[in-house]
């Protein structure tokens, strides 16, 4: 009985169970597909967007990068058109101006005597418009938005609505402009054939540059090696870096062989023995650390024209290229020792506090008026009340000075004062983010030596690039 009970019940069981399932429907499957479908597709989408935006993002930044780089070019070249104008329009015309205000200051003086106090401030005094000191703002008229080059214009009275060609719609562009004759040429008496007696006229006027009490800190400190080094040492090690003998530069004429070390240091090299390529350069001699560099590195210069070393004082400057008062200064001193090995002429020269104030007014000359002789420079040093008016709070203060003896002609044995020739372009261009800038070195006296066009009579006349570096 038990047995038949449990196996009506099994069956039972059997039936309903068999009953139910061919009942049941494949609920939720669309759902699925759809979910499924869904997360793909979304995936897709994603993956695609973000390809597209990178794209995008790739095709703006070459587009930029090129357009960037073009108005760089372009500031290179206008850069060049100003270097240009100054050089055949100003500088004849301000030769005749200078030559006009000489001869009015000479009559005026004689028919007052000459005892007059602001015709003896002012004498020696140049004319000179520099154009390329204001090359950002000209640039302006060019590389500004159309609200830009309207007020520009308006500040020297030119209605530019009605020209063509002025500003951009967008991105924009700048240059500076520096001469390189007004810096101590570093390369002069370099190379295979070595001149003596050029690496003497650099080795003084190193050493007057250097002089400086406010220089102690750069030689008091050890570099990387562990090794000091002094004013003599790093004027020697420059000039030895630059030339192909293999015996240590000493004033004095006798000296013992080089012996630097250069391959003593983590990263072995050797002493170039031949001219330097670049200023930055120098940071590879012995004794040069960053501190030094940017002290001095506005100074020195390897692509001056002179060739005999001097250095032009009609080019400095301390509106572009920062203070030339310590080069000034430097000349001085330079002047004042001949003879490195004997005392100065005038020990005067090695007091900052004398010297300092009267280099820093002629370096105000320089920038503003600029001068007509070196005899500007030796008559104010002689005459210190003279670099002022007598109306000035400071003409007691100069006129309590102890006069500075400078010879006319060993000033004139490191410097001389003429219109530029070698220049420094500095140029940027920006489109939205990115930005380019190129540093080319025009000079304009000098003949191609690989002419890149057709016109080699051209390019002569635009200035040849001695060097071209972008980045």
């Amino acid at each position: 009985m038990l047995s038949r009970f449990l196996r009506r019940l099994r069956a039972q069981r059997g039936s309903a169970a068999g009953r139910g399932g061919a009942g049941r429907k494949p609920r939720g499957v669309a759902m699925l597909i759809v979910l499924t479908w869904l997360a793909l597709m979304i995936s897709v989408i994603g993956e695609f967007t973000y390809g597209t935006s990178v794209d995008a993002a790739q095709a703006a930044n070459a587009r930029d990068e090129l357009r960037a780089h073009y108005l760089a070019r372009s500031s290179v070249n206008l850069s060049r058109l100003l270097i240009k104008i100054q050089q055949q329009f100003v500088d004849p015309v301000m030769g005749q101006v200078q030559k006009m205000l000489g001869q009015a200051m000479s009559s005026g003086a004689s028919g007052s005597g000459g005892t007059s106090g602001s015709s003896t401030a002012s004498s020696g005094l140049g004319f000179s418009l520099r154009v390329t000191d204001y090359a950002g703002s000209l640039m302006g008229f060019f590389s500004g938005s159309k609200d830009e080059v309207a007020g520009l214009g308006s500040l020297i009275g030119i209605d530019t609505s009605g020209i063509k060609g002025l500003g951009l719609k967008s991105g924009s562009f700048d240059a500076q402009i520096t001469a390189e004759d007004g810096k101590i040429d570093i390369n002069c008496g370099s190379g295979v054939a070595s001149d003596k007696t050029k690496q003497l006229i650099v080795y003084r006027l190193l050493m007057g540059l250097m002089f400086s009490p406010r220089f102690d800190r750069l030689f008091s400190e050890a570099d990387t090696s562990g090794n000091f080094a002094t004013r003599t040492d790093v004027a020697r090690a420059i000039i030895d870096w630059a030339d192909a003998d293999e015996q240590m530069f000493s004033p004095e004429g006798s000296s013992n062989s080089e012996d630097y070390r250069y391959d003593a240091h983590a990263d072995h090299y050797r002493a170039h023995d031949n001219s330097y390529d670049t200023v930055e350069e120098v940071k590879m001699v012995r004794g040069v650390s960053d501190s030094f560099m940017e002290a001095f590195q506005s100074y020195l210069t390897v692509y001056a024209s002179d060739p005999t070393c001097k250095v032009n004082l009609g080019a400095i400057s301390n509106k572009e290229s920062g203070d030339c008062t310590p080069l000034v200064m430097g000349l001085i001193r330079a002047a004042a020792t001949p003879d490195p090995a004997k005392p100065p002429t005038d020990p005067t020269v090695f007091d900052d506090n004398v010297l300092y104030p009267l280099a820093s007014i002629l370096c105000d000359r320089a920038s503003t008026a600029g001068f007509d002789s070196l005899g500007t420079i030796t008559s104010l040093l002689q005459n210190p009340q003279s670099a002022v008016l007598p109306d000035d709070p400071r003409y007691k203060i100069f006129q309590s000075m102890r006069p500075i003896t400078v010879d006319a002609g060993s000033l004139g044995a490191l410097a001389y004062v003429g219109s530029p020739r070698v220049y420094r372009v500095t140029a940027t261009g920006q489109s939205g983010r990115v930005k380019k800038k190129i540093t080319a070195i025009v000079d304009t006296g000098r003949v191609p030596e690989n002419p890149q066009t057709l016109t080699p009579a051209a390019e002569k006349a635009a200035g040849v690039l001695q060097y071209w570096r972008e980045e």
